[in-house]
């Protein structure tokens, strides 16, 4: 059986922070592709309206080596259907943002053009942007999940763990088919300890996780059209005492976007046994104008989007299944804020 081979694909994560979360896509190509995933969405957010381009690289499942070639000093370009162009500016690492006080408008199409130093070009077909309806609420439930994982043996074994499932719900509307896509961003809050000394030492922060959703979560409203439909975003961990601060966002896909993203979805999810289907070609949106038979990698996206959070208490659930929780020591001059990445000891909004 021929071996499938893994290229890195590298996706701009849809998030608060400005990052590039590596995702591995099965390609069975051996030359390196250009890959591009991008958004321009009805805020005006930078760490949203942003372009990340990439070339794809083999993906060493052995090792877990992972090597990502970005791709620097393109000319990038978005324009409407009315002949207005935004140029993006360059950041670091292949991505190309909109400056903070564009954003996309609902009701118009969208499309992106590249220049790469080299002269190659490459556009994509144009998107629409639809507004998202507003969530109605984010709500969790926390409770026991049950997989077979392999113990040490290479035995299967039930193994039970904890955490709080969050949802976000809508209401549909009628008449229409809807596409929606969705993600979610955390900041937690933690402690540490401290002897008694003078300056004393902060020993309560926060850390800004990011997103938090692995995997693309997707959903067409064939089997809830214009009613209410709640929908799983996403686990977060039952480790420690504290309060966990999450934001979920809406997008709102046209139908190819949505396509796109459930293919994407089904690959992340296949486990990789000898029943699963083959890998689905996804197709992206894009493509070379100076090279009709060369394949790009990757879509870009319109979407409208909406935002709600929710503030969950950890504490009111604990003790949890992995143990009482006792915070780490620090020693000073240092504090909390060396235990996590992206800390703060000034409190964020919301808490």
């Amino acid at each position: 059986m021929k071996r499938l081979l893994s290229w890195l694909v590298t996706v701009v994560g849809l998030s608060s922070n400005a990052c590039v979360d590596p995702i591995a896509i099965q390609t069975g190509k051996t030359e390196p592709q250009l890959v591009v995933s991008g958004l321009i969405t009805d805020r005006p957010d930078e760490s949203l309206n942003k372009v990340s381009l990439s070339w794809s690289e083999p993906f060493d499942g052995e090792s877990k080596v992972v090597f990502n070639r970005p791709v620097l000093g393109a000319y990038v370009k978005i324009l409407d259907n009315r002949g207005t162009g935004f140029q993006l500016i360059e950041g670091e690492r292949g991505v190309y943002f909109l400056p903070q006080y564009l954003a996309g408008e609902a009701g118009q199409h969208y499309r992106l053009y590249i220049r790469l130093p080299d002269g190659r070009e490459y556009e994509s077909v144009p998107e629409l942007l639809q507004p998202s309806p507003q969530m109605e609420h984010v709500t969790y439930t926390f409770k026991e999940f049950t997989e077979v994982v392999r113990n040490g043996s290479g035995e299967l074994v039930e193994q039970t763990s904890e955490g709080f499932e969050v949802y976000a719900t809508l209401a549909d509307p009628a008449g229409t088919a809807n596409y929606y896509r969705w993600d979610a961003t955390g900041v937690f809050e933690y402690f540490s300890r401290a002897p008694d000394a003078l300056p004393i030492p902060a020993t309560q922060c926060w850390s800004f996780a990011g997103r938090v959703t692995g995997r693309a979560v997707t959903a067409g409203d064939r089997l809830f059209n214009g009613n209410m439909h709640k929908q799983t975003v996403v686990v977060l961990p039952a480790d420690m005492p504290t309060k966990y601060l999450v934001r979920v966002r809406q997008y709102a896909l046209t139908a190819q976007a949505y396509e796109f993203w459930r293919l994407f979805e089904q690959q992340q999810s296949s486990v990789g046994s000898i029943f699963d289907p083959p890998p689905a070609k996804i197709r992206g949106n894009l493509y070379s104008l100076s090279n009709p038979a060369e394949e790009v990698i990757g879509y870009f996206g319109a979407s409208g989007v909406s935002e709600k959070g929710v503030l969950i208490d950890r504490a009111v659930h604990a003790p949890f299944r992995s143990g009482p929780y006792e915070p780490p020591f620090v020693v000073p001059p240092q504090d909390c804020r060396i235990l996590f990445p992206n800390s703060t000891a000034m409190k964020p909004a919301g808490f």
